[in-house]
């Protein structure tokens, strides 16, 4: 899924579509931010460009990202920012291709800490659904949103 959303983002190479992930990347993207191994400053940059009136893609693995910066999600997201800009949570994990890694990489109760942060969580099945789904995301106005990726059959591969 890495690669398609470089490809969605490098075709759209809008201005005001920023790209934001720690340390997942290992090739650039439009508008792409990497901030090292720190989700919940990614976290709070992200806050900022919403707060600004952008469009904010976050990529990362949902154990990192929801269980580290939960605080600043609660606060600078919900609190602030999802008023007056767009975040999009892209989650990879679902699938257990994290499990090797250990605990911190493993997704078990996502869907209970977005429900917490009253986020809408969608989960796309195909590819397909995923560009359709980031693409709808990216032009809403302002709001927050969690994507969970899994990637379990051939369809996404």
């Amino acid at each position: 899924m890495r690669k398609t959303l470089n490809k969605f983002l490098n075709r759209a190479k809008n201005k005001d579509i920023y790209f934001l992930h720690c340390d997942m990347f290992p090739h650039c993207t439009f508008n792409e931010i990497n901030c090292g191994i720190g989700e919940p400053n990614m976290v709070n940059i992200a806050a900022g460009l919403a707060s600004k009136g952008k469009t904010v893609i976050i990529y990362g693995v949902a154990g990192f990202v929801l269980y580290k910066s939960y605080e600043q999600i609660k606060l600078n997201i919900k609190g602030f920012s999802e008023n007056y800009g767009n975040i999009i949570f892209v989650n990879a994990g679902a699938n257990g291709c994290y499990n090797a890694a250990g605990r911190g990489h493993l997704l078990d109760d996502d869907i209970q800490l977005c429900s917490a942060l009253d986020l809408n969580h969608y989960e796309p099945k195909t590819r397909r659904d995923f560009v359709r789904l980031i693409k709808q995301k990216c032009q809403q106005e302002n709001g927050a949103s969690f994507i969970r990726l899994g990637w379990d059959n051939e369809i996404w591969k």
